[in-house]
C-alpha cells in the first residue's frame, strides 16, 4: 500500500509535465511559515505538539489561458512533541515528528489583473511521516517509527508583483494525510494548518 501511495504521486507529477511546458510560462516558487499541528489521537491516547515550521518548493507552469497553474512541490514539516494525554490524565512527552510530502497542485488565479492576485489552491500526493525518540520526559532513550499515506493540500492565497517575473507569495494551507496504521495497530493521520511567505520567479 505504501508503494502504492508513491507511486500515485509520481503518476501525478509525471503527468502533471507532460502537457507542453514549452508553450507556458514556467516559474520556481519557494515558501517558509509557521504550522500549527492537530493533535495526533492513537487509541486512547492524545498526543500535543508545539508549532512548527513547514518549508515549500516548487516547481510549475502558467496555463496558456493565464487563470490556473500547475506545479510539482515538495515539502517538509517538522514539529515536537509536548504532551500526552491518557485516562491517567496528561503528562510531559517528547520527541520530533517529521514530514516530507511530494504533491501535484493545481491553482486557481480568482483575478490576474494588475496588483494583487489572489488564487484558490488544491494538490494530491504521498507522505511520509516520522516519528523520532518518542519518550517520557526525564527519559533519554524513547522509539521511532516512519509510515507513508497519502496526502492532500488546500488553501487560498495572494501574490503581488515585485519586479518583471518575480512575485511575493502569501497564502494559508491546510495539509493532511489519510489515515495510517502505527506500530502499536492502531489508526491516526497528520493534519496542520500553516502561514507561509515565498517568492515566485518566473524562468
Amino acid at each position: 500500500m505504501k508503494k502504492n501511495f508513491a507511486l500515485l504521486a509520481a503518476a501525478l507529477i509525471t503527468g502533471l509535465w507532460a502537457a507542453p511546458a514549452s508553450a507556458m510560462e514556467q516559474y520556481v516558487s519557494g515558501n517558509v511559515g509557521m504550522s500549527w499541528v492537530n493533535d495526533i489521537k492513537d487509541g486512547a491516547v492524545r498526543y500535543s505538539l508545539d508549532d512548527g515550521t513547514t518549508v515549500l518548493g516548487a516547481i510549475g507552469i502558467r496555463c496558456p489561458q493565464r487563470d490556473c497553474r500547475l506545479e510539482a512541490e515538495i515539502g517538509y514539516q517538522t514539529t515536537g512533541m509536548n504532551t500526552v494525554t491518557s485516562r491517567f490524565g496528561p503528562s510531559e512527552y517528547r520527541g520530533d515528528v517529521h514530514v516530507w510530502s511530494l504533491l501535484a497542485n493545481g491553482y486557481y488565479n480568482i483575478y490576474d489583473g494588475k496588483g494583487f492576485k489572489p488564487y484558490l489552491t488544491a494538490g494530491l500526493g504521498a507522505a511520509r511521516v516520522k516519528f523520532d525518540n518518542l519518550r517520557f520526559a526525564g527519559y533519554s532513550n524513547g522509539y521511532s517509527e516512519h509510515e507513508t499515506a497519502f496526502a492532500y493540500q488546500v488553501g487560498a492565497g495572494v501574490a503581488v508583483p515585485i519586479s518583471p517575473g518575480v512575485k511575493i507569495d502569501a497564502r494559508y494551507r491546510y495539509f493532511s494525510t489519510a489515515d495510517f496504521r502505527m506500530d502499536d495497530g492502531y489508526d491516526t493521520h497528520f493534519a496542520s494548518n500553516s502561514l507561509l511567505l515565498g517568492l515566485r520567479i518566473s524562468l
